[in-house]
């Protein structure tokens, strides 16, 4: 489904302030870049909570709570400044060795290293991706994502899938890269897991991406960069 025309709005709109922050952001050098994200995804949580409380809110029907966790059976595409910017927040975590432990476990697979018990790890600083997956019927999730049969319930399986939340993160994800792109820094999208294993030991490593050092191998790269048009 495509986004109607007031979902683009809101995305243009999301797109502006994400693009704002990463602007300003971009004169203050890495630290500041990597504040930029955590002010981003508060920003996208704010612009979605304030499309709910409007009434615009498909969402209200969607089944996803605590518990579910069958969207996180897949790999999840998040950009090299996320990645970066959420491995920092990891190295100052009150939990990281049990983190760090759970990812260094991990060898790949469907299931993200950061599931417990239905639930995520790293919830409150999660990418931006997963914070746009808004689904009416777990039956669909549980098998698309887990590859898993559904159970039978005697009702068809809902494929309908919430377009405005994710247009809106999506655009702020854009709004957030587009100025770092433009300025020359590596934007790629990237296999989140990996690309994190790949990073997470290395306190440096922004500081490195910073100076144009390659800090990824090509497996864990979906796509270069990519402008999307979230215009009106």
């Amino acid at each position: 489904m495509k986004p109607t025309d007031p979902e683009r709005q809101q995305a243009h709109a999301a797109l502006l302030v994400a693009h704002d922050i990463a602007v300003a952001a971009l004169a203050g050098g890495v630290e500041a870049i990597l504040a930029a994200v955590g002010a981003c995804h508060q920003s996208a949580d704010r612009l979605w909570g304030d499309a709910r409380a409007a009434g615009s809110d498909p969402a209200a029907e969607a089944a996803c709570a605590a518990g579910c966790g069958w969207c996180c059976h897949q790999p999840v595409e998040a950009s090299t400044v996320e990645v970066l910017a959420i491995a920092a927040r990891l190295r100052i975590h009150p939990d990281i060795a049990a983190l760090r432990a759970r990812l260094g476990a991990w060898s790949g697979g469907r299931i993200c290293p950061f599931l417990t018990n239905g639930t995520c790890a790293i919830y409150s600083f999660r990418p931006l991706k997963c914070r746009g997956l808004y689904q009416p019927d777990p039956r669909w999730c549980m098998a698309t994502f887990a590859k898993i049969d559904p159970p039978e319930d005697g009702s068809p399986i809902c494929h309908r899938a919430f377009t405005l939340p994710r247009t809106l993160f999506d655009a702020v994800g854009q709004g957030l890269t587009r100025p770092l792109h433009r300025a020359g820094l590596d934007c790629a999208a990237l296999d989140f897991a990996p690309a994190l294993k790949a990073v997470l030991d290395r306190p440096d490593a922004a500081a490195a991406w910073a100076r144009g050092d390659a800090l990824f191998p090509d497996r864990v790269r979906f796509h270069g960069w990519i402008e999307r048009d979230f215009s009106l």
